[in-house]
């Protein structure tokens, strides 16, 4: 038998009073800990909600000044870099960024956004938009990569598209042997929307081949 089950109640209620030191410590630590917690989920929360009113500002202030859609929306990204606001204001900023032919800038800023988890964030939208930028580079090959990780991301016509995007960045790369590939997947579908270009793509490749 333990200590308590031979004494009953008595050595139970001596136990507590010889240990009352170590009781108050670990009583406290759990109290600081659940405060912990607490704080740490309510700061979170209202990094989050700052973040969403500094993005719906920097788009107001986009809207009312372009030119200052870079700078605005720069703030956003660098403030509050892994928020949801965050990551769109750096899309956003991006997309700003190749329209006004500052591509290989904007690029650096993606690549850095997706090697800091934005491609489990925002998945196909990230990915999508970097092959664009790879093709304005012209880099068809980066492109065609990141056209087929956004397909993998992507489901029903979105995710055939991506495909169908990515075979053509392959030719354009003269990687016959991957675009073949792609274009041969994507013609087993005979009612699916591509079929019919994937069917010209591969008399094409053939011929080459």
């Amino acid at each position: 038998m333990s200590e308590f089950e031979e004494g009953g109640l008595d050595s139970l209620t001596t136990w507590f009073k010889t240990n009352q030191k170590l009781i108050s410590i670990v009583l406290g630590g759990m109290v600081a800990v659940g405060l912990g917690v607490v704080l740490w989920q309510k700061s979170a929360q209202t990094k989050v909600q700052n973040a969403e009113r500094a993005f719906f500002q920097a788009q107001t202030a986009t809207a009312q000044n372009p030119a200052n859609a870079v700078a605005e929306l720069g703030k956003v990204a660098t403030r509050y870099a892994g928020t949801s606001a965050g990551d769109r204001a750096t899309l956003l900023m991006a997309q700003s960024m190749m329209t006004q032919g500052k591509t290989a800038e904007a690029m650096k800023k993606l690549e850095a956004l997706n090697s800091g988890g934005g491609a489990e964030r925002l998945g196909s939208t990230l990915q999508t938009l970097m092959a664009a930028g790879y093709e304005n580079l012209n880099k068809p090959a980066e492109a065609a990569k990141s056209y087929l990780a956004a397909a993998a991301t992507s489901i029903g016509d979105a995710k055939v598209q991506r495909q169908a995007d990515a075979a053509r960045s392959y030719m354009a790369a003269g990687n016959t042997t991957e675009a073949l590939k792609l274009w041969t997947e994507l013609a087993k579908d005979e009612r699916g929307a591509l079929a019919a270009e994937a069917h010209v793509r591969i008399g094409e490749l053939a011929v080459k081949q």
